[in-house]
């Protein structure tokens, strides 16, 4: 029986996209003799505020949205650069298909997106190794689509006319409104549903050249995960906590309020207890006495007619008469909250080889020294690939160089390592002389700023601030809320 393939990101270019004029990163996995090792694959882009940290997070976000055959939507006019009319991201993938514990094959799949304001065009290659070592790689053009070829669907033409017919067959009139449709509501056309099941009906069982689209379409759904910082604002607002999972059967986030409990569907409770369940398991070994646990409230009816259990999550304390009490979730500290919403995920990570998963500001709310501790527990014994943003400089004394990538301030080359580190050497000592004392060649890594300016200008702000005026009235409106 055929096993899921491991897939990896092996290297990421964004240009024009955001504040990143062109920037490109080498995971650390590239660096390995063999690529395709199923390690773990740890990633941390440091930086100082505005220089590109999480434009690359918001790039991942974007390309896992376009792999899954969904809206891009509003996003994509924000995603171009100020004064460009196009932005564009590739990304390449290693594949390890394994069968029976063999290896089936190995393969790079490629793929570009150019993203204009109202269009998507993109291309998918593929590079098989040689089985020979003295021959170069042979890449591949698997398919290549853009909006300007509206009656040739997609190039090479060869491959449209040898999967779908000719010109005026009833299914390439299909593809073309299909790919009309995708342009209109902003999606990807080769990674749409509709497409991906037209070419699965249209492939031959052993289409060898097609097959890494629905590898890494399924791992786009069931294996990539991007965590963005604005979630972050729901469990700082005590609104709700957003959970985010991945089981044998399903995988996604679902928001717990922290405020209150919730009616979640009856279907879904077995699901819910086992995420927690994992959570609480590991989170008491992090957080010494920590221990979830997941309330159930009764059942009622829900909106749409069906039956819903009124659920709360709490912690389960031990009292000192050997009783135990639970309090809710809401009284305990932003960084509690932190960890159990990513949590799931980074078990999986660590136990899953073609799990991906980024996290922006993976450092917010969580202790220094825990946090360099996971993150070299996850590199020595993980097997998933996970790729964060931080401010924190402790996990550069815990990660090998080859994991921590810097933002720089020439706009061109956004992304870069600090070479020539020796075992011995301490990046972190190292990174802090750099934006000390400056760095000799034209990438800084940090854009110098004046403390004293710094403190001129607050107090310049702060007399201008003093002499502001407000009518009485107002003043009235402002004191009583």
């Amino acid at each position: 029986m055929s096993e899921m393939p491991i897939v990896r990101i092996q290297r990421a270019a964004i240009r024009n996209f955001r504040n990143v004029e062109s920037g490109e990163i080498r995971f650390p996995c590239n660096y390995g003799e063999d690529i395709f090792a199923p390690k773990a694959d740890v990633l941390g882009i440091y930086g100082q505020n505005g220089s590109g940290k999480t434009t690359f997070i918001d790039a991942l976000e974007i390309l896992k949205t376009l792999l899954c055959g969904q809206k891009v939507g509003t996003e994509l006019s924000d995603c171009i650069s100020y004064g460009q009319e196009q932005a564009e991201l590739q990304f390449e993938f290693s594949i390890l298909k394994l069968d029976k514990g063999s290896v089936s094959y190995r393969r790079r799949f490629i793929y570009s997106a150019i993203l204009s304001r109202d269009t998507i065009d993109e291309s998918v290659k593929c590079v098989t190794p040689s089985s020979v070592p003295e021959k170069a790689s042979r890449i591949k053009t698997i398919f290549e689509c853009t909006h300007e070829a509206e009656n040739a669907v997609f190039l090479p033409q060869v491959k449209l006319d040898s999967l779908f017919g000719t010109k005026q067959s009833a299914k390439v009139n299909e593809l073309r409104v299909t790919k009309l449709l995708c342009q209109k509501e902003h999606r990807s056309f080769l990674f749409s549903p509709e497409f991906l099941k037209m070419l699965h009906d249209a492939a031959q069982k052993n289409d060898n050249d097609v097959e890494p689209l629905f590898e890494i379409a399924y791992f786009a759904k069931t294996s990539f995960f991007v965590i963005l910082n604005r979630n972050n604002g729901l469990i700082s607002l005590d609104a709700a906590i957003p959970v985010n999972f991945r089981t044998e059967t399903a995988g996604g986030m679902f928001t717990l309020p922290i405020d209150r409990p919730t009616t979640i569907p009856s279907n879904l409770l077995e699901i819910v207890q086992q995420v927690i369940s994992t959570i609480s398991m590991v989170l008491c070994k992090i957080i010494p006495g920590v221990k979830l646990t997941l309330v159930e409230l009764g059942t009622e009816l829900m909106e749409d007619g069906n039956q819903g259990t009124k659920i709360q999550l709490a912690r389960e304390l031990l009292c000192a008469n050997g009783e135990t009490h639970r309090l809710p979730l809401k009284y305990e500290s932003e960084g509690i909250k932190k960890i159990t919403s990513i949590l799931h995920l980074l078990i999986a990570a660590y136990n899953n080889p073609s799990i991906t998963l980024a996290i922006d500001e993976l450092d917010s709310g969580i202790y220094e020294y825990l946090l360099g501790e996971l993150l070299r527990i996850i590199q020595n014994s993980g097997k998933g690939q996970l790729i964060f943003t931080s401010h924190n400089l402790y996990p550069l004394e815990t990660l090998d160089s080859d994991s921590i990538v810097f933002t720089t301030t020439k706009n061109d080359d956004r992304y870069t390592r600090i070479r020539s580190v020796r075992a011995t050497n301490n990046l972190r000592s190292m990174y802090l002389r750099e934006v000390i004392l400056g760095s000799n060649n034209d990438a800084a890594l940090y854009e110098e700023t004046n403390v004293s300016e710094i403190a001129h200008a607050m107090r310049v702000v702060g007399k201008r601030m003093e002499n502001i005026s407000i009518k009485e009235e107002t003043s009235s409106e402002v004191s009583h809320g």
